[in-house]
C-alpha cells in the first residue's frame, strides 16, 4: 500500500532554509570539484573514444614521463627529510630552550611559509644564477670563470625547495612540542640524562605523530608544487611529474595528449589521496603523546655558553630562506640592468613605474583581486555551511562532502586544471555556456582549490564554541536559523573574516591552476610574474614579484588582527 506523503513533514524536512543552504552547497561542490573529478579518471582510460589502458602503458614507457617520475622522488624525499630535521631542531630552540628574544624569531622563522615557492625559487636564481648577486661576487673574489654552484638543477630544486619547505613542519610540531608535559623531561634529567639524550628518547618519540603528520603533509605539498620546478628546471628542460603534466597538456602535436596528461595525473592523486589519509591517522593519533593542556612549566635547558652560537644559527637560518632572498629581489626590482653590480648608477624606480604602465599587468592585478575576493566570500560562506551542518546538524552525506572539499587541496593544481579543461571545454548542456578561456573558469578552479581552507577554518572555531548556547536559544522559543543568526554567527564572525583572508593570500599569487587556465584578458599575477621571468624580463619580473608579496604580507596582518592573534603568523 502506497504511503502518503504529509506535505507539511516534506517542506520542513526538505524546504527550510539550512536544508535548502545545504543541498545549494552540495550542488555547487558537485558542479566544481565531483564533476570535473569524474571525467578526468575516465578520460585517463579514454584512447580514440574507446576505453583502455594505452594511456597508462604510455607513461609507464616514455621515457621523459618515467624521467619526472623518478626526478619527483629524487627531489622531494631528500627536500623533505632535510626540511623535517630543520623544522624539529628550530622547534626545539624556539620551545624547550631559554633563547632570548623567542617571539621575534618564532615569527621570523614562519615568514617562509608567506612567500610561494615560486617566487623563492626566482629570488634564488637573482643570487645563485649565472649572473646572479653570490655567483659574481664569488667569482670575482677568486677570479674564476665558473659559477659556485648551478641552481638549474635537481640539486639546486632540493636546496631550495628545503628552505622554504620546514616552514610546514615547524608550524605543526612547534605547538605540539610546547604541549608536551615538562615534567618528563625534567625527571629523565633528575635521573642523569643529557639534553641529547632526553631529545632522542622522551621528546622525539612524544613528537612522533606531529613530527610524521607535517613530513607527509610536506611531501604532499612539495611533490604538488608547479611553480618552483617550473623555474628552476625550465632552462635544462628538467621536469617533475608537475611540469611534465604541464607539458603535456601544452604538446598539442602529440595524439591523445590530454588523455596521458589525465593517466599521468593519476599517479600523483593516488599520492595526494594516500598522504591524506595516513595525516589524518598521524593527526588524529593518540600514540607516545604525553601533553598537558598548557605548555610544560619545567625550566627551560640553558643554553649558556651555546647561547650566541644558538642565534648564530637562527639568524643564518633567517638570512637563507628569508633576508637574503628578498634582498636580492628588492635589489634587482631597482636595478636598470640585472647582473651589474649595486650602485647608485644603476638604481631606478622605473620598474615600479612600469608596472602600472602596462596593459596586462593591470589586468592582472585587477583580475588577481576580484578572483581573490570572490573566491574569498564564496569559500567563506559556503565553509560556513559545511563545517555547521557536519558538526552541529548532523546533515546526510557530511562524510562524502568532506572528501569532495579536502581533495582538490590534497592534489596538484595541474591536476584541478586538467580536471577543468576536460570537464569544461565543451559548452555547458542544456544552457550551453562556454566556461573554457573565461575568467569564470578560474573563479570555479579558485574555489574548488581552495574550499577546504574555509571548511577546515571554520570547523575549528564551531568546534570551540559549547553547542549549550544555542541550546539556551532553541529553549527560549528561537528557531534554528534564529539560534544561528543571533547565536553563531556573531561569535564566528572573526573566524568568517578569518576564513575570507586566508583564501585570498595563495589566491593572489596562485599559478598551478592559472598557468593552464588563463586567457587574453585574464592574466593573473602569478601567471604575469612567471611569463615575464619565462621571457627575461628579469627587472620587471622582480618589481612585479615585490609587489606580490607586499600584498600577500600585509593580507597576513590584516588576518592576524581580525583573528586576534589566533591565526597568521
Amino acid at each position: 500500500m502506497k504511503k502518503n506523503v504529509d506535505p507539511q513533514h516534506f517542506k520542513s524536512k526538505y524546504l527550510n532554509l539550512p536544508n535548502f543552504v545545504w543541498w545549494l552547497i552540495i550542488l555547487l561542490l558537485t558542479f566544481t570539484v565531483f564533476y570535473p573529478s569524474i571525467v578526468l579518471i575516465i578520460e585517463s582510460f579514454m584512447t580514440d573514444g574507446k576505453l583502455s589502458l594505452q594511456n597508462y602503458q604510455t607513461i609507464f614507457t616514455q621515457s621523459g614521463i618515467v624521467r619526472s617520475i623518478v626526478n619527483s622522488f629524487i627531489v622531494v624525499i631528500p627536500a623533505t627529510i632535510i626540511s623535517t630535521f630543520i623544522a624539529l631542531i628550530l622547534a626545539w630552540i624556539v620551545s624547550r630552550t631559554d633563547l632570548p628574544g623567542r617571539k621575534i624569531w618564532q615569527t621570523l622563522l614562519v615568514i617562509p611559509y608567506l612567500i610561494p615557492p615560486f617566487i623563492g625559487a626566482i629570488s634564488w636564481t637573482y643570487l645563485l644564477g649565472p649572473v646572479g648577486f653570490v655567483t659574481n661576487w664569488y667569482m670575482d673574489f677568486f677570479n674564476l670563470t665558473e659559477p659556485l654552484f648551478d641552481i638549474y638543477s635537481l640539486g639546486g630544486m632540493i636546496f631550495v625547495m628545503s628552505v622554504y619547505g620546514y616552514a610546514i613542519p615547524y608550524i605543526i610540531i612547534l605547538p605540539t612540542m610546547k604541549k608536551i608535559n615538562a615534567s618528563v623531561e625534567e625527571s629523565a634529567r633528575i635521573s642523569g640524562a643529557s639534553t641529547f639524550r632526553t631529545l632522542k628518547d622522551i621528546t622525539i618519540p612524544a613528537l612522533t605523530p606531529a613530527i610524521m603528520g607535517g613530513m607527509l603533509l610536506l611531501f604532499m605539498y612539495e611533490m604538488a608544487d608547479f611553480g618552483l620546478p617550473a623555474v628552476l628546471g625550465a632552462p635544462d628542460q628538467i621536469n617533475l611529474m608537475t611540469t611534465q603534466i604541464y607539458y603535456t597538456i601544452l604538446g598539442s602535436d602529440i595524439p591523445n595528449h590530454l588523455q596521458i596528461a589525465a593517466a599521468q595525473s593519476m599517479i600523483l592523486v593516488v599520492v595526494g589521496v594516500l598522504g591524506l589519509y595516513f595525516y589524518s591517522k598521524f593527526s588524529k593519533s593518540k600514540k607516545y603523546v604525553v601533553v598537558t593542556g598548557k605548555s610544560g612549566s619545567a625550566e627551560k635547558t640553558k643554553l649558556g655558553k651555546w647561547k650566541w652560537f644558538v642565534q648564530l644559527f637562527l639568524a643564518i637560518v633567517v638570512t637563507i630562506s628569508f633576508i637574503a632572498p628578498m634582498l636580492s629581489i628588492l635589489a634587482t626590482s631597482i636595478s636598470k640592468v640585472y647582473g651589474l653590480p649595486v650602485s647608485l648608477s644603476n638604481l631606478t624606480l622605473d620598474n615600479f613605474l612600469l608596472l602600472f604602465e602596462l596593459d596586462y599587468i593591470q589586468r592582472s592585478l585587477f583580475n588577481s583581486f576580484t578572483l581573490s575576493v570572490i573566491a574569498g566570500v564564496v569559500v567563506a560562506l559556503s565553509g560556513l555551511v559545511i563545517a555547521y551542518m557536519t558538526i552541529r546538524g548532523n546533515a546526510k552525506g557530511s562524510g562524502i562532502m568532506n572528501t569532495l572539499v579536502a581533495i582538490p587541496y590534497a592534489v596538484p593544481g595541474t591536476i584541478v586544471a586538467l580536471a577543468m579543461i576536460m570537464a569544461f571545454s565543451q559548452p555547458l548542456p542544456i544552457v550551453g555556456w562556454q566556461l573554457y578561456g573565461t575568467y569564470t573558469i578560474l573563479l570555479v578552479a579558485y574555489i574548488a582549490r581552495f574550499m577546504n581552507l574555509g571548511v577546515t577554518t571554520l570547523s575549528s572555531a564551531i568546534g570551540q564554541i559549547d553547542s549549550s548556547l544555542e541550546e539556551a536559544s532553541r529553549i527560549s522559543g528561537a528557531t534554528k536559523s534564529l539560534a544561528f543568526r543571533d547565536v553563531m554567527f556573531p561569535l564566528l564572525r572573526p573566524s568568517i573574516y578569518s576564513a575570507f583572508f586566508l583564501v585570498m593570500i595563495p589566491a593572489l599569487g596562485e599559478i598551478s591552476l592559472s598557468a593552464l587556465l588563463w586567457s587574453v584578458g585574464n592574466e593573473t599575477i602569478g601567471v604575469s610574474v612567471f611569463s615575464t621571468q619565462m621571457e627575461g624580463k628579469v627587472t620587471l619580473t622582480a618589481s612585479l614579484a615585490i609587489l606580490l608579496l607586499t600584498f600577500t604580507i600585509l593580507l597576513n596582518l590584516i588576518v592576524k588582527i581580525v583573528s586576534k592573534g589566533k591565526m597568521g603568523i
